[in-house]
Order: C-alpha cells, then sequence, then structure tokens
C-alpha cells in the first residue's frame, strides 16, 4: 500500500533543530507558514516556547485543501475562539517517546477534545486521527513536532450517533436495535463495516424478512460488521487478513487494494466507498454490501424452509 505524505523541502539538522523550542521551529520552516500564522493569531507563542507539547502541524497544502472562505473567516475578530479551538486541537501535552507503539488510545488535546493514535507494525506507519504522520527530524527542546497532509477535525459523536445522521444507513441501524446490539456500536476503539440501505436490498427478500424476524441470526449478523481495533484504511495493505472475533460464526476478512487507496473486503460485495468516518469511539467505513458466511446463510435457509 502506498502511504502519500507532504515532506518538507528545508532540511534541518538534528542538533540545529533540537536547541530551538516548538515556536521557533515552527517559525522556522517555510513549508508550515500557514499553520505558524494561525498559532500567532491565536495568541499561542508563548506557550509553544515554554511549555511542553507534541504538535501535529498541517503543511500549507494541507490548507490549501479547505474552503478559501473558511481560513478567511478564521482570521476576523469575532471568530478568534474558533481559531483558537482549531490550532489547539492540533496540540497535546508532550508525549515523551516518539516511537511509541499506539493500540488506538486517545490523548487529549488542549481543545478539550482527544485524538486518536494507532500505530500499524507492518509498514510502521502511526496516524492520528487516520491522518499519518511524518517526523521530519522535528524533535525540539520542548516537545515534539510531526508534519500532517491535513487539518485534523475533531469527529462530532459516536459511531451510532454518525450513522444516525444519515438515513443511508437506516437498516443496519434498525438491525441493531432489534437485536439489542446498540450498545455494541458505542463500545471504545472498534470498526464498523456499515452496509447501506442498497446493500440490504441486495439480499434475497425473504432472507431479509426472516432475518429481521430472528433476534439471534440478526445478532451475529450485527457482529459481523463490528471488528475490535481501530482500522483506518492508512493501517490497511492489500491482502491483509482481519479476524473477527464473532463468537459463534467464524470469519476473517481480506482487504483488497485497487487503484489509488481504493478498497473491497472479502468474503462477498464489500467495496469501501466512504471511508475512514470518523467517531468518537473509532471509525466507521461505508461498504456496499452485507457481511455473512456461507454457514451463517444455511441456518438462515433452515428457518426459511
Amino acid at each position: 500500500m502506498n502511504v502519500h505524505v507532504v515532506w518538507g523541502l528545508i532540511l534541518l539538522g538534528v542538533c540545529d533543530v533540537a536547541a530551538r523550542t516548538i515556536m521557533e521551529a515552527l517559525a522556522s520552516r517555510y513549508d508550515i507558514m500557514s499553520f505558524s500564522s494561525l498559532v500567532r493569531r491565536a495568541g499561542l507563542e508563548s506557550l509553544l516556547n515554554t511549555g511542553k507539547y507534541t504538535v501535529f502541524a498541517p503543511v500549507d497544502a494541507a490548507f490549501q485543501l479547505l474552503p478559501e472562505q473558511m481560513i478567511s473567516q478564521l482570521y476576523l475578530k469575532e471568530n478568534l475562539p474558533q481559531l483558537k479551538a482549531l490550532v489547539k486541537y492540533h496540540i497535546v501535552p508532550y508525549t515523551g517517546n516518539t516511537h511509541r507503539h499506539w493500540t488506538g488510545e486517545k490523548v487529549n488535546t488542549l481543545a478539550s477534545k482527544p485524538v486518536r493514535m494507532v500505530t500499524y507494525p507492518h509498514n510502521k506507519v502511526t496516524v492520528v486521527n487516520g491522518v499519518v504522520l511524518t517526523e521530519s527530524n522535528l524533535s525540539v527542546s520542548n516537545g515534539h513536532i510531526y508534519l500532517l497532509s491535513t487539518t485534523l477535525a475533531a469527529p462530532s459523536g459516536d459511531i451510532v450517533k454518525s450513522l444516525q445522521q444519515d438515513s443511508t444507513y437506516s437498516k443496519f441501524l434498525t438491525a441493531a436495535a432489534l437485536s439489542g446490539m446498540t450498545n455494541k456500536l458505542k463500545e471504545d476503539n472498534i470498526t464498523v463495516l456499515a452496509p447501506s440501505d442498497d446493500a440490504f436490498l441486495k439480499m434475497n427478500k425473504t432472507r431479509t424478512d426472516a432475518l429481521f424476524n430472528n433476534v439471534p441470526l440478526l445478532r451475529a449478523l450485527v457482529e459481523f460488521h463490528i471488528l475490535p481495533g481501530v482500522y483506518y484504511s492508512y493501517g490497511w495493505y492489500n491482502k491483509e487478513d482481519i479476524h473477527d472475533d464473532n463468537p459463534k460464526y467464524d470469519i476473517t476478512y481480506t482487504v483488497h487494494e485497487y487503484g489509488n487507496h481504493l478498497f473491497w473486503i472479502t468474503p462477498f460485495d464489500g467495496s469501501v466507498w466512504n471511508q475512514d468516518w470518523l467517531a468518537t469511539n473509532g471509525v466507521i467505513h461505508a461498504i456496499s454490501g452485507v457481511k455473512y458466511t456461507w454457514p451463517f446463510i444455511g441456518d438462515l435457509n433452515r428457518i426459511i424452509g
């Protein structure tokens, strides 16, 4: 899997950078001028010169991906609180060892909203809210700076709330509610493969009718779509096997990559058409098909008769 990141073109010596504070290091690089400007506008220069922090600094190209009007609005005096919140969401207390192996832990930011950190051993990539971190020799005297290819945004709700905001997933949420699995979708550090309503329509209607009238099988179906751990797309790789700990029907998913960072998941139909949908308790990937196993279908067919 190719990981696309943005690197600074000015390479500073490790000793030179380590002697500088976070703010001094930010100001010394031409490729993060936009973020440095926002830090100054937010009045956080002194904080980053004296406190010990880890800073996730989006490169200038990241801000070019945002609506132009959004940036200009942030510089208005009346929007200073929003500007401060944006900058503070990119700053966390110093996390110590920059090579730490993260397993989905949440780290609180200065904006009082956490980011989630995950390290994927197979490609040695660490992500924050699904965005790849790069170091680029930016250990400084009072912390560490990572460069980001995009800006960070806090998720607005947990997986259930996020799916409720889009009527496309009403059947999956109904299945969870009828089977008593809604609270399972609210557990922390999980990945949900969310089938759309169209995905359910691809199933035989006789099967779906029987399924929604059988709680044990409906519960098993929902469980097929919940994976332990947070799998952002930059942690996937071609032909990766992911085991789901379904208590009755054992299943192993295989991730396939095609094109430029596009994926589908087998067995059965499972093109990922909306990936890295952030939630406060994990991540959602919308998929085009409902997941199940042949033994599951066999049990369902026996009920139908």
